[in-house]
């Protein structure tokens, strides 16, 4: 199944759970025409142990999920939310700065389309808890055809206990949706978004 564009982005601060109760999240917002790529990776344990020349057993474990997301609009707002930077003053005397302390923890999610034998599908993501740092920015001067380059922020995911005695889980997704609207009907629902508040 051709995976055959990324939309969609979608992010709320995390305000508490995760240790044996559900997130919650504050702030929840639903943005349009931002999302150029998305990479998602896993990090595992793998370890294996042997006995008489032979391996008997072995641990496949998922210790950490990460996120790479290119923006075509990382603007200020963005980057106070979800990278922890400082806005001070309005309109033309508006200065934002880089300071020292932690990123702030973030759901995020966004929704993916395929499309297999002229059938499309959608299936939407959400990462209960991340913390991101900007990849840096690059920039090409002008040649005989414009260069669109964009910012990416990478992230790596905390696993969380939604239920008391519960399993870590990192991430969740719905799949097989048969319409665009029925994956964000979902997004909205983890993040904590109406309809009010988005799109932006």
């Amino acid at each position: 199944m051709a995976k055959v564009t990324c939309k969609g982005l979608t992010y709320a601060k995390v305000s508490g759970g995760g240790d044996g109760s559900a997130v919650t999240y504050t702030g929840g917002k639903a943005l349009v025409d931002y999302l150029c790529k998305v990479d998602i990776g896993e990090n595992r344990d793998s370890v294996k142990e042997h006995a008489d020349g032979h391996q008997i057993d072995s641990e496949n474990m998922l210790n950490e999920v990460t996120l790479a997301l290119e923006l075509a609009n990382s603007n200020s707002d963005i980057k106070n939310d979800i990278l922890g930077h400082v806005t001070s003053g309005t309109g033309a005397s508006a200065e934002s700065q880089v300071t020292g302390a932690d990123a702030p923890f973030v759901g995020i999610g966004f929704i993916l389309a395929n499309r297999f034998k002229g059938t499309t599908t959608y299936e939407a993501y959400w990462f209960y808890k991340m913390q991101f740092t900007s990849g840096g920015v690059t920039a090409n001067t002008r040649r005989e055809q414009t260069q669109f380059d964009h910012e990416t922020i990478n992230g790596s995911g905390s696993g969380v206990v939604l239920t008391s005695g519960g399993a870590t889980v990192f991430y969740a997704y719905k799949d097989g949706c048969s319409t665009e609207a029925d994956a964000r009907t979902w997004l909205n629902t983890k993040a904590g978004v109406s309809s009010s508040q988005q799109p932006q």
